[in-house]
C-alpha cells in the first residue's frame, strides 16, 4: 500500500488537452507544504543510501580569495563556524599582504596558492587526519615556514626562484662549523671527561654552552642596533622638529623691505616690487649688450638707464591705473609685476633680432651655411640644399643672439650679487621700509 506523503508517480498519464492558465489547478498552502517536504526526504534518502550518513554543512570560499583558497577548497568547506571562517580569510589576507610587500601584486596569489598546494600534499603524504580544519589552513598551511632572515624563503628554498635559500645554507654551514669547532675542542681537552659521562654527553653539553653563548653575543648585536636605532630615529626628530620650529619663526617674522605682518621673508608687495627691480635691472643689461655703437662707456650707461627707467615708469602706471580702478594694493604690485615682466619681454625680443645682425652672428650663419652647402649629395636637388643651408644660417643666428643675451644677464646677475649690500637687519633700513610701505597705502586709499 503506497505511502499518502508519497509524490505522484512520474509515469501517471497526463491530461489529453492541458487547461488554461486561468483554468489551472492553484495548490493551497498546505498542499505547497506537504509538497516540499517529500521533495527533501526523497533527496535525503538518497545521500543517506550513497554515504550511509546525513550531509554536512558546507562553507563556500569567498569569491575574493577563490584562487589563492583553491587548493584547500575541501578542508574549508569542513570549517563549520563562522568566526573560524572570518578568521581563515583574515589570515589569507594577511599573507597575501605580506607577499605582495615582497613580490608585487602579480605574483603573491600564485606563490600562495603554490603554498597551500605544496602543504597540502605533505599532509596527505603524511596519512595524518585533519581534525581542525581552520587551525590546520590558519596554522600550518598558511604560515611562511622560514629559519633565515630572508623573506622570499619557505621551507628552505627561495618562492621566486624556487631554489636552494643561500641565506638558509649560510646558517647550517654556520651551525655546521659550530659542532665541527666543539668536537675539535672536546677531543683535545681531557678537563671534560667526567666518571660515568659518556663522550657523547659532553659533546652535547659543550654544544649547548657555545651555542648559548653564540645566542648571547647574537642578543647583545640586536640590542646594540636596536640602541642605534632608536638614537638616529630620535635625531631625526630633534632635527625635524628644528627645521619645523625655524620654519615656524621665519613665517611669523616681519617683511624684510617693508616691515608688515607676512606669511614669509617679504610679503607679496614688495615682493612684486622687487619683481619690477629685477626686470628693470636685466632690461638694463640688455640694452648695454645691444649698444654697440656707442662713443663712450657713459653713453652705454645712460642708455641702460633709460632702459631701466622705461620699465619702473610702465610699472608705475600699471600700478596707478590698477588703484584708481580700486584694486588693493597687492593687486596694484602684482599689475605692475606683470607690466614690467611684459616691457622686459620686448626688450629681450628686440636684443635677440639686434643681436642676430651682429658680427658674431654673421660669421656663425656663414660657417653654417657653407657646411650645410657640403652635403648637398644628402638632398634630393640643389634647390632643397639651399633651403636648408638657410634654415641652418638662421638657427645658427638665433643660437648665437640668445647665447650672448644669456652672457649678458649672467653678467649682471654676477654684479649685483658682488656689489655690497645693506644690512637686513638695519633698523634705519626698516623704518624707512615702514615708512615708503605708510605712504603707498595712504596714496591708495586717497585715489
Amino acid at each position: 500500500m503506497s505511502s499518502p506523503n508519497a509524490p505522484a508517480s512520474p509515469e501517471a498519464p497526463a491530461p489529453a488537452k492541458s487547461p488554461l492558465r486561468g483554468e489551472q489547478h492553484m495548490l493551497s498552502p498546505s498542499e505547497v507544504s506537504t509538497f516540499s517536504k517529500d521533495a527533501a526526504r526523497q533527496t535525503l534518502a538518497a545521500w543517506t543510501g550513497q554515504s550511509a550518513d546525513a550531509p554536512q554543512s558546507w562553507a563556500s570560499v569567498p569569491k575574493e580569495f577563490a584562487t589563492v583558497l583553491a587548493p584547500v577548497e575541501a578542508v574549508f568547506g569542513q570549517v563549520a563556524r563562522r568566526a573560524a571562517r572570518h578568521a581563515v580569510v583574515a589570515a589569507a589576507r594577511r599573507e597575501l599582504q605580506l607577499l605582495r610587500g615582497v613580490f608585487g601584486p602579480g605574483e603573491a596569489e600564485r606563490l600562495l596558492n603554490a603554498r597551500l598546494s605544496r602543504r597540502l600534499t605533505q599532509q596527505r603524504q603524511s596519512q595524518a587526519s585533519i581534525d581542525d580544519p581552520a587551525g590546520w589552513i590558519i596554522g600550518r598551511a598558511l604560515p611562511r615556514r622560514g629559519n633565515c632572515y630572508d623573506n622570499r624563503c619557505d621551507e628552505g628554498r627561495r618562492m621566486d626562484t624556487e631554489g636552494t635559500c643561500p641565506a638558509c645554507v649560510l646558517l647550517i654551514a654556520d651551525r655546521r662549523a659550530l659542532r665541527h669547532s666543539v668536537a675539535a675542542r672536546l677531543s683535545g681537552s681531557l678537563s671534560l671527561a667526567r666518571p660515568g659521562q659518556a663522550p657523547r654527553q659532553d659533546f652535547e653539553t659543550l654544544l649547548r654552552q657555545e651555542f648559548a653563548e653564540h645566542e648571547a653575543r647574537r642578543a647583545v648585536h640586536r640590542e646594540r642596533a636596536i640602541a642605534e636605532r632608536t638614537a638616529r630615529d630620535a635625531a631625526v626628530a630633534a632635527h625635524r622638529a628644528q627645521v619645523k620650529s625655524l620654519e615656524a619663526e621665519r613665517m611669523a617674522a616681519p617683511c624684510l623691505e617693508c616691515g608688515g605682518q607676512t606669511e614669509a621673508e617679504v610679503c607679496g608687495i614688495c615682493s612684486s616690487w622687487q619683481a619690477v627691480e629685477l626686470a628693470a635691472a636685466e632690461s638694463a643689461d640688455l640694452a648695454r649688450v645691444t649698444w654697440t655703437a656707442a662713443a663712450s662707456l657713459a653713453a652705454r650707461e645712460r642708455t641702460a638707464d633709460h632702459a631701466a627707467a622705461e620699465v619702473r615708469a610702465e610699472a608705475e602706471q600699471a600700478a596707478s591705473r590698477g588703484r584708481v580702478e580700486g584694486a588693493t594694493a597687492e593687486t596694484a604690485a602684482c599689475m605692475a609685476k606683470l607690466a614690467a615682466e611684459l616691457t622686459a619681454g620686448e626688450r629681450r625680443r628686440a636684443a635677440l633680432a639686434t643681436l642676430a645682425l651682429g658680427s658674431r652672428a654673421e660669421a656663425e650663419a656663414a660657417g653654417a651655411f657653407e657646411a650645410e652647402l657640403r652635403r648637398t649629395h644628402l638632398h634630393p636637388s640643389a634647390d632643397d640644399a639651399h633651403r636648408s643651408a638657410r634654415a641652418a644660417a638662421e638657427a645658427a643666428r638665433l643660437r648665437v643672439a640668445e647665447h650672448l643675451v644669456a652672457a649678458a644677464l649672467a653678467e649682471g646677475r654676477e654684479r649685483r650679487r658682488e656689489e655690497p649690500q645693506l644690512d637686513e637687519t638695519d633698523p634705519y633700513r626698516l623704518g624707512a621700509a615702514r615708512v615708503r610701505a605708510e605712504l603707498r597705502r595712504t596714496s591708495s586709499r586717497a585715489a
